[in-house]
């Protein structure tokens, strides 16, 4: 192993140990609407980052996403930008976005530079809201229902909001308690571990299975020790089955 390869082994070691789980405190921080114990929570790891990045070589990109990302953040901590549902979904996602960027860059030494150019345009934006979505309308989830199973597709690319949250939980309420259900997330972007907190709650009267679940999300879901009561799925074929 080379000197830059056992670089990059420490730092993803450190980041997977210490940094990510101090990075989702801060996330279900400001998802709660505690803005400044949030972002005071996200400063130390994330200015680690951007400077261990900045010295890994072919990781540049990852420290200069995470410079602009700190520095909404620091406008959002100072009053500069509103601390509304839809600036801090756009704090959430582009947080989250600096990990997706740095694990892409280290499996297959480039990253999906359109998805960072939105979400960097959005912050130099300043997280207004006619370029910002927050919420989608309508409900987060459809449900399909089989011969003896329920379906439940994520249709909110962004699920963290308390009111995307209550409407879940009425669906589920309403579904027969006895029946198999299956959350896909392909289409989804990202999701709180509210989220899964919420679903995991159902666990225990029903059988709850989850696939196509993203790099974003599934760090999340393991991360928090969802597995323990939430299994994975391959694909609705191999839960169905």
């Amino acid at each position: 192993m080379s000197e830059d390869d056992s670089l990059v082994e420490e730092f993803f070691s450190e980041v997977n140990d210490k940094y990510y789980p101090q990075v989702l405190e801060g996330i279900d921080l400001l998802d709660e609407q505690c803005i400044e114990e949030g972002i005071e929570i996200l400063s130390r790891p994330l200015h680690t980052i951007k400077g261990v990045t900045g010295f890994m070589s072919g990781f540049e990109p990852a420290s200069a996403f995470t410079h602009k990302v700190e520095s909404f953040l620091k406008k959002m901590q100072s009053g500069e930008v509103d601390r509304k549902l839809p600036q801090i979904a756009l704090a959430i996602e582009s947080v989250n976005s600096i990990f997706m960027l740095i694990e892409q860059l280290r499996e297959t030494g480039s990253y999906d530079k359109a998805a960072t150019d939105d979400i960097e345009s959005r912050l130099s934006g300043e997280g207004s809201p006619s370029s910002v979505a927050g919420p989608e309308t309508g409900s987060p989830v459809e449900v399909e229902s089989l011969e003896d199973s329920e379906i439940v597709t994520v249709k909110a690319r962004r699920l963290f909001h308390q009111d995307q949250l209550q409407a879940l939980r009425e669906k589920m309420d309403s579904m027969d308690a006895g029946r198999p259900v299956l959350f896909d997330f392909s289409e989804s972007v990202s999701v709180g571990s509210t989220f899964f907190e919420l679903i995991a709650e159902y666990a225990d009267s029903r059988e709850i299975g989850l696939t196509g679940m993203n790099n974003q999300s599934m760090g999340i879901f393991y991360s928090w020790g969802f597995q323990k009561y939430l299994p994975v799925f391959e694909s609705r074929e191999s839960f169905l089955k």
